[in-house]
């Protein structure tokens, strides 16, 4: 039977394994009840790809130089964590390009999800954190005006993500990666019952609201972004990791499903 709806996820930086989104999808699937899970169809996406491979290999090569480095624990958790943004964002004109693979990658599980769903343009639901929410941002973006792997050739609205009903940020970095740009842009609106809810904690120093990045005019973040909603997953930074375990972002996830799922 075809399913009604998708929900695609796409995970933030660091090591992550392919199943990095298992946990959420069990937390999901116990508080949306039996008749919402039977209407969907759950993928994730996994860019990490061989990131950590390369970043592995880089590390080795520094602690066998016979360099002093002090705090090497925090020294390896900064490479792996900033080289995956700057990676995901390296020379996106070029086709060979970490960035245009990682689109590929995005288009993919688009595709495959659509097969799962008997083959329907039917409404989606994306959970991305951390990174992941640039990165889904720039798809977008890119599918939007040409840009990317979109180069010369034209998306289906599909492939636009057209259909996406929610898009749920939490420990959204976007302003890390545009707030030295003189006008600020969201992507547009994919159509009119899509609504973008930002979760963030005050703890997180990743995690940022996105309402205030710009406003005034039609795609500015204030009038895209539906709701910036503030959680507690934590009291330190490390909160920026807790946001797909913790009930005050789970329930509320399930909750904007549940209602979109009646809508349909």
């Amino acid at each position: 039977m075809s399913k009604k709806f998708g929900i695609l996820t796409i995970h933030g930086m660091g090591r992550q394994k392919a199943d990095y989104a298992d946990a959420l999808q069990q937390r999901l699937y116990q508080e949306l009840g039996q008749d919402t899970v039977a209407d969907l169809r759950f993928r994730s996406i996994w860019y990490h790809g061989d990131f950590q491979e390369y970043q592995d290999e880089v590390w080795e090569n520094m602690v066998r130089s016979g360099n002093p480095l002090d705090q090497q624990r925090l020294r390896k958790f900064f490479l792996n964590f900033l080289s995956d943004a700057a990676t995901s964002e390296f020379r996106p004109d070029e086709e060979a390009s970490s960035y245009r693979r990682i689109q590929r990658v995005i288009l993919q599980q688009l595709e495959a999800l659509r097969l799962e769903m008997g083959g329907q343009d039917r409404p989606v639901v994306i959970i991305a954190h951390s990174l992941g929410c640039q990165i889904i941002s720039n798809y977008i973006w890119d599918s939007q005006r040409g840009k990317g792997i979109w180069q010369g050739q034209q998306p289906t609205p599909f492939q636009q993500l057209g259909t996406a009903r929610l898009l749920i940020t939490s420990g959204c970095n976007i302003p890390l990666f545009v707030s030295g740009l003189q006008r600020i842009e969201a992507i547009t609106r994919p159509n009119a019952q899509f609504r973008w809810y930002n979760f963030y904690d005050l703890d997180d120093i990743l995690g940022w609201p996105l309402k205030p990045l710009s406003l005034g005019f039609a795609n500015a973040y204030n009038e895209v972004v539906t709701e910036d909603r503030e959680i507690n997953t934590g009291w330190t930074p490390l909160s920026h990791m807790d946001y797909w375990e913790d009930d005050s972002f789970t329930g509320p996830v399930a909750r904007l499903i549940r209602d979109m799922h009646e809508r349909l």
